[in-house]
């Protein structure tokens, strides 16, 4: 941390030469001392994320004995007494406090945070071991709580008194601050929530549905199989499992009463068929009514609604190995989402086999999950690859629970405001009838002006749809892929829903660049339009909808949007925000 002016305006502004020269000593010890401490967080968080708590733990034997140097060198008497001089002053505190809150953020938020041992995460003899997971909860609350309480001091800094070169020392810190903030509190609710979950307090029953992206729907595709998992003190069972069809739909009115701007905008078959309960681009509503179709099938309790889809469980297969179904067929990370998306068709012409076929699948993998030895790390980052791509989301009954997901791709919600982050959205439904949606394929560029000096900063999202299905392999498409009922064989006919962001209005929607009359509607808090497009084998549709806003403070521009079989690019052009991503 440079202070070198500072140096000199303290010697200006204090009687005696010895004193100046004390604290000229002092203050450039505490600047070396800090310049070397504060990067060295970085490489703890590296290490952590890869596994290597051995060098997380040597790492901060190194940065504790700098911070505590600095912080022994900026709080003696003689620095706490010069800091009234006028200009000198405010930076002399600016500087205690850096090396006090760069010590504590050391000794309270990172040093605990070794600690953790991945492994203990993992099952052992068929268990979660909740009280650890309980344990481990509380140390990453402590270290979040200490880097808040951090961040408030230093924020009660008078930044405007303060010289270029402890500000730059300043500022350093808090970039430290801001790369340790996003992991905490994430880990920590997540950390809360799979104590809860897995039985800690009490049992606990949860419906896992199974997306089958090969049919899009909203927040992935038609829940071809639904499952009840019982947790208690951290044992799970898979306890009964469904599929569609054992569930009164085609009803004559929705199952529960739905949210009027929901029922405008996607129709009231959300509610009157189970296989419609994943429209809606928020999960709490797909939660709502997946209970509801339970409860009158079954009658058993359910404490949440989690939903999984085919390409996720080939991530989990990246860490747990191959399983083998009772079918004899191996499941494998390479094979997963071929076998249960695509050649499942060919081999079951009839849906019941098929559903039946996707839940073995499911199980097996589950089964796997508890009884393998997987790598934390790579089991962590098949999850988190999960979740982030809207793979993988949880709709607790506790409401605690739920303001913790609230916002977040696990949550299935998108963000209430534009404060943490500018959300659009892309939603898809698949109207063809059949599982077509294999061979489709999405793209997604977003473009913003809210970074720059507009009174209505505009939002666009354009969506490139292609249909990759060979011309000359339609004929022999199974039946169950492509009935050709409502639609030519091979043609698929999507929905496409697209939001703007908090508090935006439509200006406009074009498909292959020619204007289309549509109409914007609200929903959550959102204005949404729906466009249908029909593409033929080998085709590609490029839809582009554009929004406005009033003017104010917008985060990050991000994009929410189905998850596909195959990967969705996304690119961001938001000129000037540099912390757009």
């Amino acid at each position: 941390m440079p202070i070198s002016v500072l140096v000199v305006l303290i010697v200006a502004g204090v009687t005696g030469g010895i004193a100046a020269k004390k604290l000229y000593d002092q203050a450039m010890s505490a600047k070396s001392d800090l310049e070397q401490a504060i990067p060295l967080v970085g490489d703890v968080q590296q290490s952590m994320l890869a596994g290597d708590t051995a060098k997380a733990k040597s790492t901060i034997t190194q940065i504790t004995a700098l911070t505590a140097e600095a912080k022994k060198k900026t709080s003696t008497d003689l620095w706490k007494n010069v800091e009234w001089v006028p200009v000198a002053g405010p930076n002399l505190t600016a500087v205690r406090v850096a090396a006090d809150s760069a010590d504590t953020l050391v000794r309270d938020a990172v040093s605990p945070l070794t600690a953790i041992d991945l492994q203990a995460l993992m099952p052992k003899d068929g268990a979660f071991d909740v009280k650890n997971l309980t344990e481990l909860a509380g140390k990453v609350s402590t270290a979040d709580e200490t880097v808040q309480r951090i961040q408030h001091n230093l924020g009660a800094l008078d930044r405007s008194a303060l010289i270029p070169q402890v500000a730059s020392g300043v500022t350093k810190l808090d970039d430290a601050l801001a790369k340790v903030r996003p992991i905490l509190t994430p880990a920590h609710n997540a950390l809360t929530i799979l104590s809860q979950a897995l039985g800690a307090d009490a049992p606990q029953h949860y419906l896992l549905i199974f997306q089958n992206n090969a049919e899009s729907r909203g927040t992935g595709g038609n829940p071809a199989a639904v499952a009840m998992l019982t947790a208690d003190q951290g044992r799970i069972s898979m306890t009964q499992q469904a599929s569609s069809s054992d569930f009164h739909t085609a009803r004559e009115t929705p199952i529960i009463a739905l949210d009027p701007q929901l029922q405008a905008l996607y129709g009231d078959k959300v509610g009157r068929y189970i296989q419609d309960a994943t429209l809606p681009p928020d999960f709490t509503d797909t939660a709502a009514i997946v209970r509801a179709y339970w409860a009158e099938s079954f009658g058993t309790p359910v404490d949440a609604v989690a939903s999984f889809d085919p390409v996720a469980l080939s991530y989990l297969l990246r860490a747990i190995g191959p399983v083998t179904m009772p079918t004899g067929d191996v499941l494998t990370a390479d094979n997963a989402v071929p076998l249960l998306l695509n050649e499942v068709y060919v081999r079951y012409p009839e849906g019941p086999e098929q559903d039946a076929f996707f839940a073995a699948a499911a199980k097996a993998v589950f089964d796997g999950l508890i009884a393998a030895h997987p790598d934390p790390k790579t089991l962590l980052d098949a999850l988190t690859q999960a979740a982030d791509e809207g793979r993988l989301m949880y709709a607790p009954g506790s409401k605690d629970q739920a303001a913790l997901l609230a916002g977040t791709p696990v949550g299935g919600t998108l963000p209430t405001s534009n404060a943490a982050s500018t959300a659009l959205g892309v939603y898809l439904d698949d109207v063809t009838e059949g599982k077509l949606d294999y061979y489709m394929r999405m793209g997604i560029a977003a473009k913003s002006t809210q970074c720059q000096a507009d009174a209505t900063p505009t939002f666009t999202s354009t969506v490139t749809l292609s249909n990759t299905l060979d011309p000359g392999a339609v004929a022999g498409l199974p039946v169950y892929i492509s009935p050709a009922r409502f639609f030519a064989k091979g043609d698929v006919s999507t929905d496409v829903y697209l939001y703007g962001p908090v508090g935006s209005s439509l200006t406009g929607v074009t498909v292959n660049g020619q204007p289309v009359a549509v109409a914007g509607q609200p929903h959550l808090g959102r204005t949404a339009a729906r466009v249908n497009v029909l593409t033929h084998p080998g085709e590609t549709a490029t839809i582009e909808a554009s929004f406005t806003a009033p003017a104010g403070s917008f985060g990050p521009l991000v994009v929410r949007h189905t998850p596909m079989v195959a990967e969705t690019p996304v690119t961001i052009d938001a000129p000037g925000c540099a912390a757009a991503k």
